[in-house]
This record gives structure tokens, sequence and C-alpha cells, in this order.
């Protein structure tokens, strides 16, 4: 059996903590922000924990695409609780944020055992956003009709505006972010799962945990902030191994919008102006993507540090 520990009320939290120490539960699912809380510390210290496995690894680095300072405190607190073997995961990291990973967990000498980033079933493709991009959208939605597929939208309220625009083009489709009410989400997950609805817009936290693998088209209504995150919202297509197309339509306006968000993204007391600096890097270095003349898969892998084929022939340039 397995447990979520998150978003529970004090009743649910106790009825995992007693599955836990009663041995029912065996594996315990915990937010860093949950996980480093010292009333769940004192209980942890009361039970054997066996082994320690971090998802989503690279918002430990300040290198990576999403760094949470919770995640820096996870060794500090595992020292205090008790001492396991550990396994990081990622599948969004460059050299520097696994070593920087490495280095922050105390696990210096661990194995690392990496996959390959290259996606052969996916297409990568970057169109030019004109006026007549609601239009392009549902000519390319109907030129795959039946077929299930994911489109990211920066803002709530152009995520809601584009599902109506496409609702009203007789598109079964579904507005999906996190100002809705959590009983609408799961439904609108459940429907897109079970295949009532073919497109979900949504912002970009959509598709962490959806274990959905025939999506077979990924669309970008607005250029992400970074190469990672790209990767990681580009990469929900196509998870059976069929063919699928991951299209970015790109416009000026998309990189001052996102110098905009950055700009005026809060900092904690700890942060530095360099973490600022890197992230304005990251996007300096998804603006190059969008307007670059090479291989498309060729930037993805070299990004990552990747050897790759001078061409693919499965991308749009």
């Amino acid at each position: 059996m397995m447990e979520l520990l998150i978003l529970l009320t004090k009743s649910m939290i106790d009825k995992v903590k007693s599955d836990i120490v009663s041995g029912c539960t065996k594996l315990l699912f915990v937010a860093p922000e949950s996980f480093t809380k010292q009333e769940n510390i004192d209980f942890f210290k009361t039970i054997k924990i066996s082994f320690y496995a971090i998802d989503e690894a690279h918002c430990i680095s300040e290198w990576g695409h999403d760094f949470r300072p919770e995640y820096r405190r996870i060794r500090p607190v595992i020292d205090e609780i008790y001492r396991a073997p550990i396994i990081a995961l990622t599948a969004t990291a460059t050299d520097k944020v696994r070593a920087d990973i490495k280095k922050s967990l105390c696990i210096m000498n661990a194995k690392e055992y990496i996959s390959s980033f290259n996606r052969p079933n996916l297409y990568y493709e970057v169109r030019q956003k004109t006026k007549d991009v609601d239009r392009n959208i549902i000519k390319f939605i109907k030129s795959h009709p039946g077929k299930s597929g994911i489109i990211y939208c920066l803002s709530r309220k152009h995520v809601e505006e584009l599902a109506e625009i496409l609702r009203a083009n007789s598109i079964k489709a579904e507005a999906y972010h996190a100002g809705l009410d959590s009983a609408l989400r799961s439904k609108t997950q459940d429907d897109f799962l079970m295949e009532r609805i073919d497109v979900i817009v949504a912002r970009i936290a959509f598709g962490m945990g959806i274990d959905k693998s025939n999506v077979r088209y990924v669309l970008h209504y607005n250029m992400p902030q970074s190469i990672e995150y790209y990767y990681q919202e580009a990469g929900r297509a196509g998870r059976d191994g069929e063919e699928a197309e991951c299209v970015l339509f790109f416009s000026k306006q998309d990189i001052m919008i996102n110098k905009q968000l950055l700009n005026h993204k809060a900092y904690g007391a700890t942060e530095s102006s360099e973490l600022r600096r890197r992230e304005n890097q990251k996007l300096n270095q998804m603006i190059h993507y969008c307007e670059t003349d090479q291989c498309l898969r060729q930037f993805i892998l070299n990004y990552f540090g990747e050897d790759a084929p001078c061409t693919c022939e499965k991308c749009s340039n």
C-alpha cells in the first residue's frame, strides 16, 4: 500500500501515520514542504526508513530550471531522521545540475545512470505566431481528428479563452489550471484519460503524474522560460513510442512577456541576483532555440550535453 502525505486533513494524516506504524503502508509520497516540517520529522524519527527516493531532483539545484529552496533541506533532514540509501531522479538535468544535486545530497560518489535525451519518435517544429494563430491551431487539431493533445499557455486567462474558442469550433476541449475547483480539475483529468475530451488547454503544471501514453501532439501557444521546461512539457507527447508532434508557436512578444515575468518574480531572502541571472540565461537559450536555423533535435541534445547527428530529418529545420 502507498500513501500521499500532502494536502490532507488532520484526521487523514493521523490515519496515514497509523498505517505506517502498523506496517500497512510501505511507500509514502511526501512533498519537501511536508517532509521538512518539524512535526513530521519527529514522527519519521520513530520509524525505520529503508530508502529515500527524491523525484524531480533538478529542483535541488540553483542551476536547475525549477529551483525550490525546500529541496536544499532534504539532506540535513535525512541526517536528523535516519540515514538510508538515497536515489535522486530527474528527466531534465545538465552536467552542472547533476553535480550540484550530488553535492547538495552529499552523495558525491553516487553512480550516475543516464539515458539518452533523444526522443526519436517526436517531431519538433517552431512556427511563427501570427494574428491567425487561433485559426492555425484549430486547423492543426482538425487535421488530427480524435487524437489526444495538450496546448500550453502562459496565463490562466488565456487558457480559458483558448479552450472556449476551441469548443466554439466543435473541438472537445477543456481548460486546466490551478485556479479551477479541485473537483473540476479531477473531472477534466479523468475525461482526458478516458478520451471523453480530445484536448486539454493548460498551464505548465498539467501533465505531472498523468499517465497517458497516447498524446499525439503538444502545442505551445507561448514560448516557455527554458529548454528544460520545454523538453519536459513537449516530452508528454508520444510516450507510447508512436509518432507525435511538438509545435511551438513563437513571436517576439513572447520574449517581452517572459522577461517581464522573470523581472517581477519574487525571490527569497536567501536567493541572490545570481539566480535571476541564471534564469535569464536559460530564457536566452530558449530564444536561441526558437530563432535557430540548426537542427532542433541537435540543439536540445547539445544543450543537455549529448552528442547529436548533424540533422535528424524530423524537425522543421
